[in-house]
């Protein structure tokens, strides 16, 4: 959130005009007294039209926004009612049972054909979750914002293998050595960043010895990953990134193509405060279109989905 609400100012990728700041004010004045703060939120997203880049209005972003700005005294919201936790009962996902770790040592050739295969199904999803909990470095629990999972399958057999899964996600935040490859400032990427995506997690079965694996697999989802992120989210990604943490090097990334454009400054996204330190990684980007940088600011976009179609079918994940 801004300090002051001089306009015009952005929140993330979305600007604020006076007139905006106007609108806010004489929608607060007239609903605030009748509707719950997340509804107004919902009515504000609509007006505003305050959108992610998945097309769901930004209901959480908004009442942040009408919280600070009740305690700056720019608009006036009655007191939250109390809400009573007695009883209540909270529910925990069921856990899925991670795959076994296959024992394989082969030539590229002998787990041919390859396929990336987008999870869909809820059951499926566990599993991904539970695998890449097990043997992951770094674990996992959950992936929130836009992301999309994936299976890599081996058709050598009359049986399918899965032999592991990578994940993609929303792009970090801030990242020096990335906006000075690029050629960002930071109005530029508040308004341009979701069409960079991460990949978070990739992971190879512990017992799978493949040789050359992993850069085929790179290969193969860089072919499919905007088709699949068009499909689900109304738009096409632009650019690739991951991070690499020492013992790892990013050899499968160099393999295919990927740049390596600097490391990180070894801070969590989580640091408000600039308190926490991690360990420093390398930062890898890799375009998914030969005219990247103009396709990256681009000021057309296909037209993203509307809530109601995005829940058309079940979003598990």
């Amino acid at each position: 959130m801004p300090k002051t609400f001089d306009e015009p100012f952005w929140i993330g990728d979305h600007f604020f005009s006076t007139d905006d700041i106007g609108q806010i004010k004489a929608t607060t004045a007239q609903f605030s007294h009748v509707v719950a703060r997340n509804r107004l939120a919902a009515i504000l997203c609509d007006v505003l039209d305050w959108k992610a880049p998945t097309g769901k209005p930004r209901i959480d972003s908004c009442t942040k926004l009408l919280t600070a700005m009740d305690r700056s005294g720019v608009i006036h919201l009655p007191k939250k009612a109390s809400v009573s936790r007695q009883g209540h009962k909270f529910s925990t996902e069921r856990q899925g049972e991670p795959l076994p770790d296959l024992q394989i040592s082969v030539p590229l050739s002998a787990v041919q054909p390859i396929e990336i295969v987008p999870v869909t199904d809820r059951e499926e999803l566990l599993t991904w979750t539970a695998t890449m909990a097990k043997y992951h470095p770094l674990g996992y629990q959950r992936a929130f914002g836009a992301r999309q999972h994936y299976w890599i399958i081996s058709h050598a057999t009359r049986s399918p293998m899965r032999l592991g899964g990578i994940l993609f996600g929303s792009s970090a935040k801030a990242l020096a050595a990335r906006e000075q490859w690029i050629g960002w400032d930071a109005e530029t990427r508040a308004k341009f960043r979701a069409r960079v995506i991460n990949n978070s997690r990739y992971l190879i079965l512990p017992g799978v010895h493949v040789p050359h694996l992993a850069s085929h697999v790179l290969g193969l989802v860089a072919r499919r990953i905007r088709s699949d992120w068009m499909e689900r989210y109304g738009f096409s990604p632009v650019l690739l990134e991951t991070f690499v943490e020492l013992p790892y090097r990013g050899t499968c990334y160099a393999a295919s193509n990927w740049v390596l454009v600097g490391e990180t400054v070894g801070r969590s996204r989580q640091d408000r405060y600039n308190t926490i330190q991690v360990p420093k990684k390398s930062i890898w980007m890799y375009p998914l279109v030969s005219n990247w940088r103009r396709a990256l600011v681009d000021p057309w976009l296909p037209r993203l989905k509307t809530t109601k179609e995005l829940f058309i079918q079940p979003q598990f994940f």
